[in-house]
């Protein structure tokens, strides 16, 4: 009676064994989602503007883009560029492809935040820059589409790099000059 119990029993524990070990050597290829902090406008001038950028355009009545806020200083002044994408591209295209960090996120009243990143990497400089502008608050939100992209430096078969891909989204730039924001155009 034992060598029956055995015989069957021995190789379901294999199996279970095999299974186990399968299981445990897939590994995940890219790392999805995080979560982000949430931040206020205090400046009623910046507010006004992604009011409106929100309300009047096209961009989220399109389904799966998101406005992105990018901030920068350029020529010591600070300013805001916004901007839609796809959120499939948010990670590629507009963080990693363009070395741009990611700060948090703005509730804006609709069903998708509005993603911030910045060109400034150093966080003392950010915050006495923009901290004028917008806040962090407490709250904070898990994005699944923004992840560290797998390959990003690819390479073809020969080992040489691919060239740099084309893509003409709509930009509106604002800067903060004399106590205003105003629109800045730059030539293409």
């Amino acid at each position: 009676m034992r060598r029956k119990v055995r015989k069957v029993i021995l190789p379901f524990f294999i199996v279970l064994l095999l299974t186990m070990i399968f299981v445990s050597c897939k590994v995940e290829s890219k790392h999805k989602g995080f979560t982000l902090q949430n931040f206020k406008v205090v400046n009623g001038q910046l507010d006004s503007i992604i009011r409106g950028i929100n309300d009047s355009t096209h961009i989220l009545k399109q389904k799966g883009y998101v406005i992105i806020l990018v901030l920068r200083v350029y020529d010591s002044k600070p300013e805001f560029c916004l901007t839609s994408a796809e959120k499939e591209a948010v990670s590629e295209k507009y963080i990693y492809l363009n070395n741009r960090r990611i700060v948090g996120y703005l509730d804006n009243g609709n069903d998708e935040p509005i993603i911030i990143l910045s060109t400034d990497c150093n966080k003392y400089d950010f915050e006495s820059t923009f901290y004028t502008f917008l806040n962090p608050t407490g709250k904070k939100k898990y994005f699944e589409y923004i992840y560290f992209p797998d390959n990003q430096y690819s390479l073809k078969n020969d080992g040489t790099g691919y060239p740099p891909s084309f893509f003409d989204p709509y930009f509106y730039y604002y800067r903060y000059q004399e106590n205003n924001i105003v629109p800045v155009t730059y030539d293409r």
